[in-house]
């Protein structure tokens, strides 16, 4: 290995991008020097050449002399913090308003006296230097149940808003179809419905169908919005038919705005106090849809001068701006009257969101934030046994350096908005908190990069605690030693998926084994339904899809029917025992978990049996497209108190 190679290599490690990594083999392969170089560059370091690096390590080592203090401190709200200085030095601490909250003279050290919950600027002065810190004061750790309930456990049901049917929903679930789904399911004993993510796909993202591929986490998808006056009954099909739904939607959208200046004042004042209080990045999220309906929901493909939010940009999109800003207003406000009806029905957290990896690279999150943003890279994942060439989830990446430099706005932000709607926040893929895998464009090989995991954490603790919020990581995969733990210990339930937790015979483990810090369940919306894991549906599929051969598909039809088995003799399941019983069974043994929450899914407890996505897939399989096959006026009765009331135990504290 030459010089200019363990300073490239030095470069990347100051930066957080790892050398190599293991899969799941346990190989290990090496980051070449072109991965390196990419990742380095998407962060916005210059290391194409020797003398590119040399100067990068330079300037690395100049900002850490320079510097009499960290740029980023770690504190525990309510406790004093000491913090050792080089020299004698004045300083003060602002609050997020930028009010003086504390000053002094320092010698050796900086000594902070109790700070609330939040954010704060530490500014040092010496005579021959200056700095600024940002300090994040977190909590102990975020709300648990025992925090927000007073009880140990609770439980509830996760389903598909699109898949829901109505008397007017005219084709896709909406906000409008919740309250009636929520008084239901809180007769049922359920205190929550989680949902998949319901952030904005974007306006004219037309076919864009999967809420995992969002053009920014921090709006709502206008999608879901009911209008007034109803679209209609949801058709027969089994399938949503977007493109014909948005037509209607839309259009109808579009004349209801067309109206909003003939309604009551006080709902025109509401919105007018909406656009107040969303102030710029309200009015910039609305100048970028506004400005996609002229130039296509890619901004890569606009004009020059349109590329970036600017004056250019506002005066362009200046005549639809209001449009798009009542859209979301009317999003929030059908999502927080769902939420009020929750509460009232007796749900202790009502709705359960979801918070997506990323936003797509064209989309309005990244236009908003490209001073944060990695640059020519996409979030994917590295080779394995299932995609030996990796996957690319065309997501994009804040880089980390920039995001800390940006003191986080652009997450606490988008924590902010969801958790003010919700009980529950799930934050999908937990690991990305730790590292990402980052795909470069130019082809060059893909490569971990380290995230500000105890930051991250700490914004999220923050804003949870704020909000009153719980917040589950759903840390499945290749989980390093220790994540877990720190997950945890930051108050974040874990991801238990029961058949997912398998002894190495690969049978099925007990529920009772299952972690007790965390929310299980038996699936989610990207593995087979209780009814599709019996039957196999998920390896039919497989084989469907080419991804298994003859052989392989008998060995894993032979090890369902070994899982089968195991869970006929957990259950106490006779061998007569039909699709009812055993799925009534499997959801009554899961809720002997000892986790602190349980979810049933809405799909098994209608004995659905198709899953609603399969990843992997995009057109071969209908994700995203299945609905449900009761109405939600009828789920009172497809869901009947006493039945499900069956399937949980009470635990010690008296919670059912």
């Amino acid at each position: 290995m030459t010089g200019a190679d363990e300073a490239l290599r030095d470069l990347a490690k100051a930066y957080g991008v790892h050398l190599g990594f293991h899969d799941l083999q346990g190989h290990e392969h090496a980051a070449a020097p072109e991965t390196l170089r990419a990742l380095l560059g998407g962060m916005g370091v210059a290391a194409d050449t020797p003398a590119a690096v040399a100067e990068a390590l330079e300037q690395l080592r100049v900002r850490q002399d320079e510097s009499p203090v960290p740029s980023e401190i770690l504190a525990r709200a309510g406790a004093p913090l000491s913090l050792p200085v080089p020299s004698p030095c004045d300083w003060m601490l602002l609050d997020e308003s930028g009010a003086e909250v504390q000053a002094g003279r320092a010698g050796e050290s900086i000594d902070l006296g109790p700070m609330d919950v939040g954010y704060f600027t530490l500014h040092v002065a010496a005579p021959d230097r200056h700095a600024e810190s940002l300090v994040l004061a977190a909590p102990a750790h975020a709300p648990t149940v025992q925090d927000l309930t007073g009880r140990a456990k609770g439980w509830g049901v996760c389903g598909a808003l699109y898949g829901l049917r109505s008397g007017h929903n005219g084709g896709l679930g909406s906000y409008g179809d919740l309250p009636a789904a929520l008084r239901a399911l809180a007769q049922a004993g359920a205190q929550f419905f989680g949902l998949n993510p319901i952030h904005a796909l974007g306006w004219t993202a037309e076919e864009m169908t999967s809420p995992y591929s969002p053009t920014h986490r921090g709006f709502f998808s206008t999608d879901h919005i009911a209008p007034r006056a109803g679209l209609g009954p949801t058709p027969r099909d089994e399938l949503i038919d977007y493109a014909t739904y948005r037509r209607r939607q839309r259009g109808a959208l579009h004349s209801e705005y067309l109206r909003f200046e003939a309604a009551p004042e006080a709902e025109r004042r509401a919105f007018q106090r909406f656009r107040a209080e969303g102030g710029a990045r309200l009015d910039t999220f609305a100048q970028f849809e506004a400005l996609s309906a002229l130039h296509g929901e890619d901004f890569r493909n606009w004009p020059d001068a349109l590329r970036r939010p600017g004056p250019d940009a506002a005066r362009a999109a200046a005549e639809d701006v209001e449009f798009h800003q009542w859209l979301q207003w009317r999003a929030e406000t059908q999502i927080d009257a769902a939420q009020a009806t929750a509460r009232e029905a007796g749900m202790d957290f009502g709705l359960y969101l979801d918070l997506a990896v990323g936003a797509r690279p064209g989309g309005a999150e990244v236009w908003m934030h490209r001073d944060t943003i990695a640059q020519g890279v996409t979030i994917g994942a590295p080779p394995d046994h299932l995609n030996p060439e990796g996957q690319s989830w065309n997501l994009a990446a804040h880089a980390p350096a920039r995001l800390r430099a940006a003191q986080y706005r652009p997450l606490r932000a988008m924590l902010r908005k969801l958790m003010a709607k919700a009980g529950i926040l799930r934050v999908d893929h937990a690991l990305g908190l730790l590292r990402s895998f980052w795909i470069p464009d130019d082809g060059s090989p893909g490569g971990y990069v380290s995230q500000p995991f105890e930051s991250l954490l700490a914004v999220i603790a923050i804003e949870a605690a704020r909000a009153r919020c719980l917040v589950v990581g759903e840390d499945l995969g290749l989980v390093p030693d220790g994540f877990r733990e720190t997950l945890n210990g930051a108050g974040l339930l874990s991801y238990a998926v029961w058949q997912y937790e398998t002894a190495a015979d690969g049978t099925l483990c007990d529920p009772k084994d299952l972690r007790a810090f965390s929310l299980a369940c038996f699936g989610t919306h990207d593995t087979p339904t209780l009814r599709g894991f019996w039957y196999g549906q998920d390896i039919d599929w497989w084989q469907r899809m080419g991804w298994l051969n003859s052989g392989q598909t008998r060995a894993r039809h032979d090890e369902r029917a070994r899982q089968r088995a195991g869970l006929r003799d957990m259950c106490h399941l006779p061998p007569e025992a039909g699709p009812d019983r055993i799925a009534e069974a499997v959801q009554a043994r899961l809720c002997t978990a000892p986790s602190a929450l349980v979810a049933l899914q809405l799909d098994d407890l209608l004995g659905c049996l198709e899953a609603q996505n399969l990843p992997g897939t995009v057109t071969e399989h209908p994700n995203w497209r299945r609905r449900l096959p009761v109405a939600v006026d009828g789920l009172k009765q497809a869901l009947p108190a006493s039945r499900i009331r069956a399937f949980m135990p009470v635990d010690r504290s008296g919670t059912v």
